[in-house]
């Protein structure tokens, strides 16, 4: 986890009630592994969380997606300059 990002969430596919979770790093692809067989879309609900400074956000989105937070933690600069 080079970002020091890290994703967290739930999964669903509301055509036949599957649902699980899974961690994952900032840029990683989130991928539920459901092949049911049965039409819809699998989608996340999931927060990501910066260890390094603490900041945090949310999202949903369908199932395959490679997660990006758009954060660009501070925190080194600040040890840097310290």
């Amino acid at each position: 986890m080079t970002s020091g990002v890290a994703w967290g969430g739930q999964w669903e596919h509301p055509a036949c009630g599957a649902a699980g979770e899974a961690v994952w790093d900032d840029e990683d692809t989130a991928v539920s592994g459901h092949d049911c067989g049965l039409d819809g879309e699998v989608t996340w609900s999931a927060e990501w969380q910066c260890h390094r400074c603490g900041a945090a956000g949310d999202d949903r989105f369908d199932d395959d997606t490679t997660t990006h937070a758009d954060h660009e933690c501070d925190e080194d600069d600040e040890e840097v300059a310290a």
